[in-house]
């Protein structure tokens, strides 16, 4: 059974008046056609008059829809999107609040795309609706968007505040962090991902996570470490930095672990402490070389800046002083009214310069430097 004529200008009426807001419009509209609301489904539009309140955050008309007809906050849309995924994806927190009190079923329906309600969330980084989310449906943590957890679409999308925030949600949940440190499709731990695209916060964040110890050590797919990912990166400041990072922690937890296996009633050799030793320092001296360097480059900008006027001075002296040098040697040229040939003079103009040796010196230098 359609809808007539006199329906269909009445639901676009309703249409529009979603798009405002406009709640005296809507108000009047079910006055005239109580079961108005029921018949959207028999018409031709793709989505309801809830998925665009909520898309567009109107609180008050998405309380009234609900009131009317509760089971719109179910219904999808062509791409198969709730009015949860659209309020989740824009960040109305009251409008999701609504929503997940009429029913908080759709937090795992999953859209066209595979991703339910928590995956638009942490993709847009809406912080405070992970948390509702999360919140009314902890299950949705395990649920996967194309083999990526939560924890891997929080680093794909640079979301540090994001990633914290689940993180001490499934410590609060279960205990420990069991999706926070599993791999993706292809092996790759949110380590992994974190050090390919060089988020030196996120990575200074995950390496302060115990549970990151293990994760440390994993191979993907490729075979490769998150460090040996680093190995194979450009080298350049970041590069650099994380590496300083990565060495530090390394050496914190090596530390750690021989603590807890030296046994405590027998003294260790006396050769292998000195390795020991000899390694550890060895690798301090690189880490305090490695952040000498990179804070030359973190601030060679203004160092290039401030050399550029000074190397032009000094090369403008240089030459000044070459040619002072080369036209006015030590000893002078030979007077033109000396009688001799030209080859004498030439000759003895050879001796002069040939007998000062600290003339040379000086001019070979000079042009060293130039």
């Amino acid at each position: 059974m359609g809808t007539s004529h006199r329906e269909e200008d009445t639901l676009s009426v309703l249409y529009e008046a979603s798009r405002r807001g406009s709640l005296s419009t809507l108000n009047s509209i079910l006055q005239k056609e109580p079961l108005i609301l029921h018949k959207i489904s028999q018409s031709g539009f793709t989505e309801t008059p809830l998925h665009i309140s909520a898309l567009l955050g109107h609180l008050e008309f998405t309380k009234a829809l609900l009131t009317y007809k509760p089971k719109l906050a179910i219904e999808v849309d062509s791409s198969k999107n709730t009015p949860l995924h659209l309020a989740s994806a824009e960040g109305h927190i009251d409008i999701v609040k609504e929503l997940l009190k009429v029913n908080n079923k759709p937090c795992l329906f999953p859209n066209e795309e595979g991703k339910i309600p928590l995956h638009c969330a942490v993709i847009r980084g809406r912080i405070e609706v992970v948390k509702e989310l999360v919140k009314a449906k902890p299950e949705s943590l395990s649920f996967l968007d194309d083999g990526n957890t939560v924890f891997h679409l929080c680093v794909i999308h640079n979301r540090l505040e994001t990633l914290k925030g689940l993180v001490e949600l499934e410590l609060a949940i279960s205990g420990k962090l069991l999706y926070f440190t599993s791999s993706d499709g292809v092996g790759n731990t949110v380590l992994h991902l974190a050090v390919t695209s060089k988020q030196v916060e996120t990575i200074r964040y995950l390496l302060s996570i115990p549970e990151v110890t293990e994760m440390a050590s994993l191979e993907n797919d490729m075979g490769l470490t998150a460090y040996e990912i680093l190995k194979r990166s450009p080298k350049y400041f970041k590069t650099l930095e994380i590496q300083v990072m990565l060495m530090e922690y390394s050496g914190t937890r090596d530390d750690e672990k021989n603590r807890i296996h030296t046994p405590s009633h027998t003294s260790p050799p006396v050769a292998r402490p000195r390795i020991r030793k000899k390694k550890k320092k060895k690798r301090n001296c690189l880490i305090r070389l490695l952040k000498w360097i990179g804070g030359w480059f973190k601030h060679k900008g203004d160092w290039v800046e401030e050399m550029r006027g000074n190397l032009s001075l000094v090369s403008t002296v240089i030459a000044t002083i070459t040619f002072q040098s080369l036209v006015n040697p030590p000893g002078g040229f030979i007077q033109q009214g000396l009688s001799q040939s030209s080859s004498n003079i030439e000759a003895l103009n050879c001796t002069i310069l040939s007998n000062n040796k600290s003339y040379w010196v000086s001019l070979r230098i000079i042009i060293h430097v130039i």
